[in-house]
């Protein structure tokens, strides 16, 4: 039997997020093509290794052996390509960076100029994720990501703090009555994210004012809720930097608080035995705030 050693990423991110769409978010591709990979690999090994239930996607006896081999084989081959690409004092390669959808957009391309500029013998990649476990799923060297406290496995400092802001077009606020907001939601029409972020104080916030005769649509980053709050479909929370960037969207005045979160550069201990990602990272804590304050 020939075995594509790439299926196992497509078995590892069905096997820990449980359905064919948070799957594929992970991974950057359609429901669709989860859902084919895994079909091959069970039909590569003849056997059957995910249960479809109303709940999901949960793994079989035969599953939940692949997927701890799996785990293991994940973790020997992050800590050999860490350690290969690790020689000390070496700048040339490759450095990959992950950051969340708003950060990629709004704040990271002008600090990718510069650093790109200062630095031409570094190759750079830069993908966009929501979730600090991609740091395992790609292989990732710099993770710029917010959050309370980081794992322990990753190392790094937290570089400033993300405040949140609730949102509307100028079209929705001048159709609609905002008087009881924020105590109330009802009679509104709110742009949530989905329930993958129901951990983040600021959804729960949201949440706390929605009414029963709210109307709710779902998304699954930023980008999106702020694109259809600009098309007057709703109220939403987005990080305030992307408020100021977008000049269709009005602020709503508030008298309490959304919530702050921590912003932190992030990366594995043996990528930090890596000149070039020892670089990138200073490079980061002295930028990083500079331009969070540009765009306070």
């Amino acid at each position: 039997m020939s075995w594509n050693w790439d299926h196992l990423r497509f078995f590892l991110a069905l096997a820990e997020h449980g359905t064919l769409s948070a799957a594929a978010r992970v991974l950057d591709v359609s429901h669709s093509t989860v859902l084919r990979r895994i079909r091959q690999i069970e039909s590569e090994i003849n056997t059957q290794l995910f249960e479809h239930t109303h709940s999901g996607y949960h793994l079989t006896q035969a599953g939940q052996t692949l997927f701890i081999e799996a785990k293991k084989m994940q973790g020997t081959m992050s800590a050999l390509s860490r350690e290969i690409s690790g020689v000390p004092d070496q700048m040339n390669g490759e450095v990959i960076i992950t950051t969340t959808d708003t950060i990629a957009r709004h704040i990271l391309p002008k600090l990718m100029r510069k650093l790109t500029g200062a630095f031409p013998e570094i190759r750079f990649s830069v993908y966009m994720a929501n979730r600090l476990s991609d740091m395992d799923n790609r292989n990732v060297d710099i993770a710029i990501r917010t959050c309370k406290e980081p794992p322990d496995e990753l190392l790094g400092r937290k570089v400033g703090e993300i405040a949140f802001a609730a949102v509307a077009s100028e079209t929705y606020v001048k159709e609609h009555t905002l008087s009881g907001f924020p105590k109330s939601l009802a009679e509104h029409k709110v742009i949530m994210l989905d329930e993958s972020y129901s951990a983040a104080p600021f959804y729960q916030w949201l949440n706390s004012k929605i009414d029963h005769t709210t109307n709710i649509t779902t998304v699954n980053n930023f980008l999106c809720a702020a694109a259809l709050a600009r098309e007057g479909m709703g109220i939403t929370v987005v990080p305030a930097y992307l408020q100021r960037k977008e000049k269709e969207l009005v602020e709503l005045a508030l008298h309490e608080e959304i919530s702050k979160n921590d912003l932190w550069v992030l990366s594995h201990a043996e990528s930090r035995n890596t000149k070039r990602v020892r670089t990138v990272c200073r490079f980061f804590y002295d930028e990083l705030p500079k331009a969070l304050n540009a765009n306070a």
